[in-house]
This record gives C-alpha cells, sequence and structure tokens, in this order.
C-alpha cells in the first residue's frame, strides 16, 4: 500500500499536479483542464508489395505529399512499425510498416472519415495491398496541445 501511494506522488509530482505530502490529495493541472474531446483514428500500412519489392521511401513522401497532407492539411502523425500476419495460404508474413495516426474533432468525424477512406483506397491501388487496416477509436480521447 505505501508503494502505491509513493507511486501515486511522483506520477503527480511528474505530471505537475499540486501534491499536499500529508494527504496525497491533488488538484487537476492546468493542461488538463484545456483538453479537448478528439477521436482517433490509426490506418496500418505494410510496406511489402507483391512479387518482392517494398514501397521504396520516396514513393511513401511522395504518397503523404499527394495524397495525406492535402487531406489532413493540419496534421497527422506517422509511426514505424514491423507487422505480421497469417496470410491465406497459411504463411506467417512479416513486413515493415506505417501507421498514420489521425485526431479530429466530433464535428469533423464524419469528412475525418471520408477522407481516412479515400486514403485507405488510393494505398491500397497506389501499391497493390490487399488490405490497410483501420483502427477507429469509437469513445473521445482528450487531447491538449
Amino acid at each position: 500500500m505505501r508503494n502505491r501511494i509513493l507511486v501515486t506522488i511522483c506520477l503527480l509530482v511528474v505530471f505537475g499536479v499540486n501534491v499536499d505530502a500529508q494527504t496525497a490529495t491533488a488538484t487537476a493541472p492546468a493542461a488538463v483542464l484545456r483538453a479537448e474531446n478528439y477521436y482517433r483514428t490509426e490506418l496500418y500500412m505494410g510496406m511489402s508489395i507483391p512479387g518482392g519489392s517494398m514501397v521504396s521511401d520516396e514513393a511513401w513522401e511522395k504518397f503523404l505529399v499527394e495524397v495525406v497532407t492535402p487531406l489532413f492539411p493540419d496534421g497527422f502523425t506517422i509511426l514505424g512499425g514491423r507487422g505480421q500476419y497469417r496470410e491465406a495460404s497459411g504463411t506467417i508474413a512479416k513486413e515493415p510498416s506505417h501507421v498514420l495516426v489521425f485526431l479530429y474533432k466530433k464535428a469533423d468525424r464524419k469528412s475525418a472519415g471520408v477522407k481516412i477512406e479515400q486514403i485507405r483506397t488510393e494505398y491500397k491501388k497506389r501499391f497493390a495491398q490487399e488490405s490497410v487496416l483501420r483502427v477507429d477509436i469509437t469513445k473521445s480521447v482528450l487531447v491538449s496541445f
């Protein structure tokens, strides 16, 4: 129990919360008070192309410039990854991947969804992909800039 209290106090201090050492009570940091509700969608894009080739760095950057940035000019995040999945043949495939992360307000949810589908469709077409995994967080997340 004592360790749990110490960890809680440390976390509160690290995140800038005012802590009363006697009672370990806290008040919310200003950043949390200014947070807004957003929705989050992630696209998982494999870099392997059927036939054994890979999406080159140049082709990826061109895709971002021509497709993704015009649809989300305010920004998005790119995470590097490595995916693994079972093909229809039963073979385990492994490939490098990119994860695109989009955050958008509730008012923009419908239009963001349409744009994200445009990105998926173009990526599959341009790079002969069987699929692009889409993950939608259906509950809003708090975001503070």
